[in-house]
């Protein structure tokens, strides 16, 4: 039974229990069940597309579980713009434009849908070149679907297969390696009042090239009211402690006002005793910013520095 498709009046949507029919599947996000004639319940694992033939595609199948028969529901073909069409112990789905979709066979008291134009002689030509090209999508480290089919047309790839592209083919891993953060609106206002209020910091390193002095890593320090950068150059990041404390004792020397806060990333060479300690004693805030926000930090600003001070 798992091979045929009962045209159901009943059901309120297509729905199937064989994992093996869907071109896509998509679990689904709350619990739902369907409602069986004797009462039990079956519960939805996931609604997904089925191809039946060329023509006819199921669009929102669930994925339900211990369902008996893989059922076409009649009112769902009808709100996707089939028409249904029974006449004389025969049954036929057509588009709006009256071209024939497929035809349903007899069956007992019922009308399975007639699967022979897909799994007879013409099998191979539905099935297979989906799965090679899935097969060849993953195996060139996932080309684009057209660029496999125009590769295996011009045959430029020895071994490559002649490749078809489906429409409804969706590569999840794709869309989802694809995928970025938006970026951070630009803060044009300042938001310190004065010089050494707030400073800024981060390192880079090792370098692929050593600087002049032999050091393969680069402290910055930028002012947030003033933008002035400091760029040091050290052998080992845990200098970068040293480097920090001399700045901020002599800044507080030069400066009548009070220097608030520092701000760094979560490194290891800022998030450390010697630094909780130091701004401690000197009343600094540190603050940390938060990870996997490239936007908010200094890297932008660290590659043309660190080019001067070459």
């Amino acid at each position: 039974m798992e091979d045929m498709w009962i045209m159901d009046f009943g059901c309120s949507k297509h729905m199937t229990a064989h994992r093996k029919w869907f071109s896509s599947l998509n679990p689904v996000s709350t619990k739902e069940y369907i409602t069986f004639e004797d009462n039990g319940q079956g519960k939805v694992l996931g609604v997904g597309s089925v191809s039946l033939s060329a023509k006819l595609s199921l669009r929102e199948v669930a994925f339900v579980r211990n369902l008996g028969f893989n059922l076409v529901s009649v009112s769902q073909l009808l709100g996707e713009g089939f028409e249904v069409h029974f006449k004389k112990g025969a049954c036929r789905v057509l588009h709006a434009e009256e071209t024939l979709v497929c035809s349903l066979l007899p069956f007992g008291q019922v009308f399975r849908v007639d699967l022979t134009s897909v799994f007879g002689p013409a099998r191979c030509l539905v099935a297979s070149p989906s799965a090679d090209i899935w097969m060849w999508h993953r195996r060139l480290g996932h080309l684009s679907f057209d660029l496999l089919v125009r590769l295996s047309s011009m045959g430029l790839i020895r071994g490559l297969p002649k490749l078809r592209a489906e429409k409804d083919l969706v590569c999840h891993p794709c869309h989802h390696g694809k995928m970025v953060a938006a970026s951070y609106t630009p803060v044009s206002q300042v938001m310190t009042s004065y010089p050494s209020e707030l400073l800024h910091m981060d390192t880079v390193g090792p370098a692929r090239v050593a600087s002049v002095s032999g050091k393969w890593n680069v402290l910055v320090v930028v002012d947030d009211f003033s933008r002035f950068s400091w760029v040091f150059f050290m052998e080992f990041k845990d200098e970068a402690f040293g480097f920090v404390r001399d700045m901020v004792l002599r800044l507080r020397n030069e400066n009548h006002k009070a220097m608030r806060a520092i701000r760094s990333d979560n490194g290891g060479e800022f998030k450390n005793s010697h630094f909780e300690n130091f701004c401690r004693d000197l009343g600094l805030e540190h603050q940390f910013s938060s990870p996997y926000t490239p936007d908010s930090k200094l890297k932008q600003r660290v590659a043309p520095l660190r080019m001067q001070g070459r």
